[in-house]
C-alpha cells in the first residue's frame, strides 16, 4: 500500500545508492587526476633532461588537457554527489516526520510564541512539539518569517483561502520541486544538520536556523544608489587615467619620457583609491558576507521561475518576479553574483597592485551602481516572493504527508456553522481519537465537563487548531469539516510572571479581557476557555464564569468552555439550550483507569481525582 512513509523510504534508498556511486566515482576520478599530474610531471622532467623540448611541450599540453578534462568531469560528479547527499538527508528527515519523530527537528519557532497573541500561546503552533516544528521546510529568513506570519495572521476572506488551498494542493504534488528548493542551502553548506538528534557526537555542525541570514542590510544597499559613480565623467576618468599611466610607463621604458611621469600617475591613482574608501569597503564587506546566501537565493529563484504552475496564486507570484525589464529575476541576481565574484579575494598584495594600476575598485563600484539602478529596487520584492513560495511549500508538507486529511469548506456566512465529522488533533499521530462536533447559531457555546485527563483540553485545542488550519488554506484531520470565517481567541495556558509581578489569575483576566474587547468590537469571535478562573476560590470562579459565558452568549460569540464546575451545567436549561452540555468520561478495569476520549452529550457523572492521587503514590486517608 502506498503511503508517504513508503515513498520517502524508496527515495531515501535511491539517493543513498546514488550517493555511494558518485562518491566512488569521485574518489576514482580524484586518483586519476593525481596519476595524470604526476605522470605528466615525471615525463616532462625526463624529456627535459633528454633535451627533447618540443616533445616535452607537447606532452605537457596533452597531460594538461587531460587534467582539465578530468577536473570538469570531477566537478560534475562532486555536484551530483552533493545533490544526492542533500536529497538523502531531506528524505530521511521527511521519513522521520512520517513516522511521527519530527519533535527532534532543530527549528521549533519558539521565538514566535507571543503570550499577548490571541491564540499562539495556547494551540501548539510554535515551540517544542508544535505545528511549526512539524511542517517547517524553509531555508531563508524571509521564508521562515512568512511561514510564521501565516500562523499568526490567518486569511479572513474565502477567495484568498481558496487560492491558498489551490497553491498548497499543487505544491503537495510537486515533491521533487520542493525538495530541490530545500536542497540548495544544504549543498552550499555540507555541515548543516536538520535534527537535534544528529548533533550528538558530531563536531563543527550547525542547524539550519544558525545560518539563516536576515537581509535588511542587502535590501538597504540595493536601494541606496549613488549617482556619482554612474556619472559619465567619472567613468571616463577611471578608464582614461590608467590607460594614460600605462602608456607613459611604456614610453618611459623606451626612454621617450622621464620616469617621474608614470610614477606620478600611479601616485595619483593610489591617492584616488582613498576617496570614499569607507563607502567602498562597506559595499565590498557586504559582498563578502552575503555572497553564499545570494547564490542560494539565485538557485531558488531559477528553480521557481523554470517551474510550470496552474494555481492562480503561484502563477501570480511568478509573474511578479518579471518586473519592468522582463528579464528573469534569477538572471539579474546571477549578474550581481558575478560582479561580487570580481570583488572577492581583494585582501592580498597582488590585488593591491592590480587595484592601483587599474583602479579596479572604482570599476567594480560603477558596475554595481549600474546594477542597482536597473535591478536594486526589486531585490526585496524578489526575496519576499521566495519567502512566500518557501512558506507555501512548507504548508504543502501537511497536505502531502496526510492524504487522509480533507480540505475544509470555509464560508463567509455563519449560517452553516462549524460542522465536523471524526475530527482529530493533527499533531497526535499515534493514538489519535476523533469526535464529531456541531456548533451553530442555535447552540453557539459548548460547555464540556469531565474528570482529569479525560481529554477536555485536547479537544478544545483540536477544534481551535482545526479552525486556524482552515483559515491558512490547509487540510484538517477529519472526514468532513466546514466552518465560517471567525477570529479565534484562546485562554488555556496562563502562568505567573514574576518579572512583571503578574499572578496566573491576573494573567487569565488579561486574556479574558482580549476576548471581551474583541466581542465589543463586533468581531466574529470563536473563544476557547479552559478551566476558566481556576486561579481563584470556587465561589468566585463559579460566579465569574457564569457571568462571562452569559455575556459572551448575549453578544453573539461562539465558543467552547471546559470546566470541572458542574454547577455551570445549569446554564443549558437557563439559556434555552443555546449553551449545550457535553462531557468526556473514564472507566475502570482491573483496578486501573482508562479513557476512551469520546465526546458525549450531557454532564459528566464521574470523578477520578482521588484515584489518580493514589496512582501517583500520594497517600490519602479516607474518612
Amino acid at each position: 500500500m502506498y503511503t508517504p512513509e513508503s515513498k520517502y523510504q524508496r527515495r531515501a534508498d535511491a539517493y543513498g545508492k546514488k550517493l555511494d556511486i558518485y562518491a566512488g566515482r569521485s574518489n576514482s576520478i580524484g586518483n586519476y587526476k593525481l596519476l595524470v599530474f604526476f605522470a605528466g610531471a615525471a615525463l616532462a622532467v625526463i624529456l627535459y633532461i633528454m633535451r627533447q623540448y618540443i616533445v616535452m611541450a607537447a606532452v605537457l599540453a596533452i597531460f594538461a588537457a587531460g587534467f582539465v578534462y578530468l577536473s570538469i568531469i570531477h566537478n560534475r560528479i562532486i555536484k551530483n554527489r552533493n545533490y544526492s547527499q542533500a536529497m538523502l538527508q531531506i528524505n530521511n528527515m521527511c521519513l522521520k516526520r512520517a513516522k511521527g519523530l519530527w519533535t527532534s527537528f532543530s527549528d521549533t519557532g519558539e521565538e514566535f510564541v507571543d503570550p499577548g497573541h490571541n491564540y499562539t500561546h495556547d494551540l501548539d503552533l510554535f515551540g517544542k512539539g508544535s505545528l511549526f516544528q512539524m511542517i517547517n521546510m524553509t531555508t531563508t529568513y524571509s521564508g521562515r518569517q512568512k511561514l510564521a506570519g501565516m500562523f499568526l495572521q490567518p486569511l479572513d476572506k474565502t477567495e484568498d483561502i481558496a487560492m491558498r488551498q489551490e497553491a498548497v494542493a499543487e505544491l503537495a504534488e510537486k515533491l521533487t520541486f520542493r525538495h530541490r528548493m530545500y536542497s540548495n542551502v544544504l549543498m552550499s553548506n555540507k555541515d548543516i544538520i536538520l535534527t537535534d538528534a544528529e548533533v550528538q557526537g558530531k563536531k563543527h555542525t550547525k542547524s539550519l536556523i544558525d545560518i539563516i541570514d536576515k537581509l535588511d542590510a542587502v535590501f538597504a544597499w540595493a536601494k541606496d544608489t549613488n549617482s556619482r559613480y554612474s556619472a559619465s565623467g567619472f567613468k571616463l576618468l577611471i578608464t582614461a587615467l590608467p590607460v594614460i599611466t600605462l602608456l607613459l610607463t611604456v614610453l618611459a621604458v623606451l626612454k621617450l619620457v622621464p620616469f617621474y611621469l608614470p610614477i606620478a600617475g600611479f601616485v595619483i591613482q593610489f591617492l584616488m583609491l582613498g576617496y570614499k574608501v569607507n563607502y567602498r569597503n562597506k559595499s565590498f564587506e557586504l559582498v563578502e558576507k552575503y555572497s553564499n546566501t545570494l547564490k542560494v537565493y539565485r538557485s531558488v529563484l531559477k528553480q521557481f521561475e523554470a517551474e510550470s504552475f496552474e494555481s492562480r496564486h503561484l502563477m501570480n507570484l511568478r509573474e511578479q518576479l518579471k518586473g519592468v525589464s522582463h528579464e528573469p529575476a534569477w538572471k539579474q541576481i546571477e549578474r550581481l553574483s558575478k560582479l561580487w565574484e570580481l570583488i572577492a579575494n581583494r585582501y592580498n598584495f597582488l590585488y593591491t597592485v592590480i587595484n592601483t594600476v587599474t583602479l579596479w575598485d572604482f570599476h567594480c563600484l560603477v558596475a554595481l551602481e549600474k546594477w542597482k539602478m536597473t535591478s536594486g529596487r526589486y531585490v526585496e520584492k524578489w526575496f519576499d516572493i521566495i519567502g512566500e513560495v518557501e512558506a507555501l511549500s512548507s504548508l504543502a508538507v501537511m497536505r502531502h504527508d496526510n492524504p487522509d486529511f480533507i480540505m475544509p469548506r470555509v464560508s463567509e456566512e455563519l449560517k452553516g456553522g462549524i460542522v465536523a465529522e471524526q475530527l482529530g488533533h493533527p499533531l497526535l499521530t499515534k493514538g489519535r481519537k476523533c469526535n464529531d462536533i456541531n456548533i451553530d447559531r442555535g447552540q453557539p457555546i459548548l460547555l464540556i465537563t469531565g474528570s482529569n485527563m479525560s481529554g477536555k483540553s485536547t479537544f478544545l485545542r483540536t477544534v481551535g487548531l482545526s479552525l486556524i488550519l482552515s483559515y491558512m488554506g490547509l487540510p484538517v484531520c477529519a472526514k468532513a469539516f466546514s466552518c465560517p470565517v471567525m477570529k479565534v481567541y484562546a485562554c488555556m495556558r496562563t502562568s505567573d510572571n514574576l518579572g512583571q509581578s503578574v499572578s496566573s489569575f491576573y494573567a487569565e483576566l488579561l486574556r479574558v479581557k482580549l476576548i471581551v474587547e474583541a466581542v465589543d468590537r463586533e468581531e466574529r469571535v470563536f473563544f476557547l476557555l479552559d478551566e476558566i478562573f481556576k486561579g481563584t476560590n470556587s465561589a468566585d470562579r463559579h460566579t465569574g464564569a457564569r457571568m462571562l459565558i452569559s455575556q459572551l452568549d448575549r453578544k453573539g460569540a461562539w465558543g467552547m468552555v471546559s470546566t470541572h464546575d458542574l454547577e455551570l451545567a445549569d446554564m443549558e436549561r437557563e439559556s434555552g439550550r443555546r449553551i449545550r452540555n457535553y462531557h468526556f468520561k473514564e472507566y475502570y478495569r482491573d483496578n486501573s483507569i482508562h479513557f476512551d476520549y469520546q465526546l458525549r452529550e450531557g454532564v459528566s457523572d464521574t470523578r477520578n481525582a482521588i484515584f489518580l492521587m493514589k496512582m501517583a503514590g500520594v497517600k490519602v486517608e479516607e474518612e
